[in-house]
C-alpha cells in the first residue's frame, strides 16, 4: 500500500483486527461499518500462505471502501454491484501470486512453483464457481425442490473432478446469487490488472501515480457497475475471454 502512495497503507480509517480469540469467525471478512469512515478488516490468522491471499484480499475491500467519496447517497456508498468491491479485492489478492511482488516483497528468486500452484487451486475455485451458477439456477427455478442435493453434488463433482459431498447443497448458497459477483469480479480484475501493467508497468504496485487512479475507482463506491466502470476505464466490455486467457 505504501509503494502505491497510500502512507501507511490506509486513509487512517481501517481498523485491522488480527487478535487471537476462541471464538472468532475463522472466515475473514470486511465489514464497512461507516464507509468510508469506519471500515474494519477482521482475519483469524493461520499461518502459511493462505494468511497473505486472505490479507490481500479483504485489504482491497478496506481499501476501497474507506476511500469511497463520503458525499455519495447511501446507496451508492453501501450498495450497488458486488462485482466491483470484489474486483478490487481479487486485484490485491492476485499480487500474492504475482512473480514480480513475489521477488519484490517476499525476496523470492525462483516463483515458480508457488505461481503455479496459485493457478491451479484459481482453477479450481473457477470450475467450481461456474458449477455453482449453473447449480444455483437450478435451485431457484421453478421446479420441485427433489433431487437438488444430489444435482448439487453431480454438478460439483463433474466441475472440479472430485468427489463433492452433497450435504452442503444449502449452505453452500449465498445469497442473491453472489456467486455470479464472484465469476463477474474475477473478469473484471483481469482487465484492471491488464490496464495497470500496461499504464505503469510490471511494477505497478510500486508506482504512486497507480495508487492514485485507484483511488479515483474507489470514490465512487459501487456507483457503476462493473461493465460500466470498465468501459469507462478503458473503453472495453466485461470479457471472460481475458480471464480464460
Amino acid at each position: 500500500m505504501a509503494g502505491l502512495g497510500l502512507a501507511d497503507g490506509s486513509p487512517g480509517n481501517v481498523i485491522l483486527d488480527a487478535e487471537p480469540r476462541p471464538k472468532k469467525s475463522p472466515r475473514a471478512f470486511c465489514a464497512p461499518v461507516r464507509v468510508p469512515e469506519e471500515v474494519y478488516l477482521v482475519i483469524t490468522r493461520i499461518g502459511g500462505r493462505e494468511d497473505y491471499e486472505t490479507l490481500f484480499h479483504e485489504a482491497g475491500h478496506a481499501q476501497h471502501y474507506s476511500n469511497v467519496d463520503r458525499g455519495l447517497p447511501f446507496e451508492h456508498r453501501y450498495l450497488g454491484d458486488n462485482s466491483v468491491t470484489e474486483g478490487f479485492a481479487f486485484l490485491f489478492q492476485h499480487l500474492v501470486e504475482d512473480p514480480a511482488w513475489l521477488e519484490r516483497r517476499l525476496g523470492i528468486q525462483d516463483p515458480g512453483p508457488v505461481v503455479a500452484h496459485a493457478r491451479a487451486a484459481k482453477l479450481v475455485f473457477l470450475r467450481r464457481y461456474c458449477a455453482k451458477l449453473a447449480y444455483e439456477l437450478e435451485l431457484h427455478g421453478d421446479g420441485a425442490g427433489d433431487g437438488l442435493d444430489a444435482a448439487y453434488a453431480r454438478r460439483l463433482s463433474q466441475a472440479v473432478h472430485v468427489d463433492w459431498p452433497a450435504a452442503t447443497w444449502l449452505s453452500d448458497v449465498d445469497p442473491f446469487f453472489y456467486v455470479a459477483s464472484y465469476l463477474r469480479a474475477w473478469a473484471l480484475e483481469t482487465h484492471l490488472r491488464r490496464e495497470l501493467r500496461e499504464r505503469f508497468g510490471q511494477l505497478w504496485f510500486e508506482d504512486p501515480a497507480a495508487g492514485a487512479l485507484l483511488r479515483e475507482l474507489w470514490s465512487s463506491g459501487q456507483r457503476e457497475p462493473a461493465d460500466a466502470l470498465l468501459r469507462r476505464l478503458t473503453g472495453a466490455e466485461l470479457d471472460f475471454s481475458a480471464l480464460l486467457d
